[in-house]
């Protein structure tokens, strides 16, 4: 499964709207593990609600396909990057 971030950092930059990355939230929104490039300083260990594919197996992929899944997700990210346009 292939999921196509661009690594814009928006989703990074908006954990505040997800209840379970509060821990992570600086507070104003950013992760604390977000790193000046966009990219993720505990990506290797990061928790599952940052990770398509692991949430695909754990919760997904019992009511869609992967296509449709990562259409969903390229959805969501579309909306974010509508959203918090910069």
């Amino acid at each position: 499964m292939i999921f196509p971030c661009d690594k814009c950092g928006i989703c990074c930059n908006h954990i505040n709207e997800i209840p379970e990355l509060h821990l992570y939230d600086l507070g104003n929104g950013r992760c604390t593990h977000l790193t000046d490039n966009n990219l993720c300083d505990i990506y290797e260990t990061r928790p599952d609600i940052c990770n398509v594919e692991v949430m695909y197996r754990k919760k997904f992929c019992f009511d869609m396909s992967e296509d449709e899944y990562i259409k969903a997700n390229v959805a969501g990210c579309n909306e974010l990057k509508q959203k918090y346009k910069e």
